[in-house]
C-alpha cells in the first residue's frame, strides 16, 4: 500500500502506519475476541489537508482459513503449471486469482 500511495504522489511511508496489536486496541478497531490470534484488519485513510474529505481502503479478515485456502489454491495452481510444462519461475497471487480456479 505504501508504494501505491507513493505512486499517487502522496508523502506516505511505512512509519506513517499505526499498528494496533494489543487486545484492547483490537477490540476498539472491531476485531472479534475469538479472532485475536488470527486476523487481518487494515484501514488506510487519506484525508484532505483541510480535513473535509476522507477516502478509505479497508479490508477485514477474521481467522486464518482464507490464508490456508489461498496457499492450497496456489499449490494447485503451481502443480498445474508445472504439469503443463510452463517455464515461468515466478508467479503472484494475482496470477492464481486471474486463473479463476479458486475454491
Amino acid at each position: 500500500m505504501v508504494s501505491s500511495f507513493q505512486k499517487l504522489g502522496l508523502d506516505f511511508g511505512v512509519d506513517d502506519i499505526t499498528k494496533l496489536r494489543d487486545d484492547e486496541s483490537q477490540r476498539g478497531f472491531g476485531v472479534p475476541a475469538e479472532y485475536s490470534d488470527g486476523h487481518a484488519f487494515h484501514t488506510y485513510a487519506l484525508t484532505s489537508g483541510d480535513g473535509s474529505v476522507q477516502f478509505e481502503i479497508k479490508h477485514n479478515v477474521c481467522g486464518r482459513r482464507t490464508y490456508a485456502e489461498g496457499v492450497t489454491d496456489a499449490c494447485k495452481f503451481l502443480a498445474a503449471k508445472r504439469a503443463a510444462g510452463e517455464t515461468q519461475k515466478v508467479y503472484t497471487m494475482i496470477d492464481v486469482l486471474s486463473e479463476g480456479a479458486m475454491r
